[in-house]
């Protein structure tokens, strides 16, 4: 078994291109937004869906990340979501805190959940991947948001309440 979604896609040959919002079949893609955060000016980090953070506080900034792509080829969505831990496992002392495989707006999806240290912060993470299929073909969407771990979670709340998923 493959470790990440990348290596799996990789093994299987199969291309991934991202997505632009604005594209013409793109699916749509919507989060909660907390109070005191910002969406990031689109093309401010290349190859992603969108990017929304709170203000910087000693050099970190809380933040929710989408990246959609569209597969060159359409793949089995369980296969490639049995690999959707992997990339959050490699993280710096990652522990796992939950995992979920229930599906978002009708379409399959695995999420992970957990702490990882980078130089002496500690972070929470939330890793979500769904598997969208449309005439126009098959996407990978995925949601991580991360805040410090010492936050009382209302601002990921309100996030994952706003998510919604449709093609």
């Amino acid at each position: 078994m493959t470790a990440t979604i990348a290596e799996f896609l990789t093994a299987a040959k199969v291309d991934a291109g991202a997505v632009d919002p604005a594209a013409v079949g793109a699916p749509k893609i919507t989060v909660g937004v907390p109070e005191g955060w910002q969406q990031v000016p689109a093309g401010t980090f290349p190859g992603t869906y969108a990017v929304w953070t709170q203000a910087p506080v000693n050099g970190w900034a809380d933040n929710a990340v989408v990246v959609v792509v569209q597969l060159a080829q359409r793949v089995d969505a369980g296969e490639l979501l049995a690999h959707a831990y992997g990339d959050a496992r490699l993280l710096p002392q990652w522990t796992d805190a939950e995992t979920d495989t229930s599906s978002v707006d009708g379409f399959p999806s695995a999420a992970i959940t957990g702490t990882y240290l980078v130089d002496k912060l500690t972070l929470w993470a939330y890793n979500r991947y769904i598997v969208l299929e449309s005439e126009a073909g098959q996407f990978l969407a995925q949601l991580t948001i991360t805040t410090r771990n010492e936050s009382d979670g209302s601002d990921a709340a309100t996030i994952l309440e706003g998510l919604s998923v449709s093609v």
